[in-house]
């Protein structure tokens, strides 16, 4: 059965130049909705036709009822109908674990460019899972404890782990309002060292950005993910892992447009 998906969409008023549109992927726990703050609008004001995705299970789209048994390889398929739905291949950006899934989606098909903010990197989660775990159990024991549905994140849980220090409470809070659990088979596919890897040739041109205060995604896996593509890795200060959200978001955005203009 072909799911329903929630496609968020920002026209602009004017198109600054003949690009490709931007199709925005989210992360773990979220949906389109944590693009629509900053990014898409911003990005639109500047010319860019911007779409976001709530994939399956998350957001408004369909399979909330069997979000535990969705797989990463159904999160591709979404980027599938996805570019089906614009009518031509965009330039995907994906956050966390939606720059996991544009990696499979580029196994089996190509792109005009592809940036990663804090992406998952090839090899999987475990690395990070194991990292978190032995230098903030505390951390690592308050997410797993949301994933089960056992423990309701407050701002200052939710700013300690994903956000910098000085994030506002607003922003933190829409992260606390519309976050989820995340699907359990997808979080296992992650868990472990990729099987399914894009190949190193005709890759898109691809930007990589981590960032410094990120205690989920570090500095080496951020670089390991950038070692795969054949790029050099930026490590963005001050700034935690929902970079789209974070106090400093803008520098991210420049960042991406700087590298959007040479495309």
């Amino acid at each position: 059965m072909t799911p329903r998906l929630e496609w968020l969409h920002a026209t602009p008023s004017a198109r600054a130049r003949n690009t490709p549109a931007l199709l925005f992927v989210h992360g773990a726990f979220c949906g389109a909705w944590c693009w629509q703050r900053y990014f898409m609008p911003w990005f639109a004001a500047r010319g860019y036709d911007c779409w976001a995705v709530s994939l399956e299970g998350h957001g408004a789209s369909s399979g909330r009822d069997c979000l535990s048994a969705l797989r990463i390889e159904d999160y591709r398929r979404n980027l599938v109908a996805t570019v089906d739905h614009i009518g031509a291949a965009p330039i995907m950006i994906g956050h966390s674990m939606g720059g996991f899934i544009i990696q499979q989606y580029l196994a089996q098909a190509s792109l005009p460019g592809a940036a990663f903010l804090a992406s998952v990197p090839p090899q999987g989660m475990a690395a990070a899972t194991m990292r978190l775990m032995t230098r903030e159990p505390d951390a690592f024991l308050k997410l797993n404890l949301y994933q089960s549905g056992r423990y309701a994140m407050g701002i200052d849980d939710l700013r300690a782990l994903l956000f910098s220090p000085d994030a506002p409470d607003d922003d933190v809070g829409t992260l606390l309002l519309h976050g989820q659990q995340e699907s359990e088979r997808a979080t296992m596919d992650m868990a472990l060292p990729a099987l399914l890897t894009f190949p190193l040739s005709d890759l898109p041109p691809a930007l990589v950005l981590g960032a410094a205060d990120d205690l989920l995604i570090a500095p080496s896996d951020v670089e390991a993910t950038a070692n795969h593509i054949g790029v050099k890795a930026e490590i963005l200060p001050q700034m935690g892992h929902m970079m789209m959200m974070d106090t400093r978001w803008e520098h991210v955005a420049l960042r991406l447009l700087r590298w959007l203009e040479t495309l």
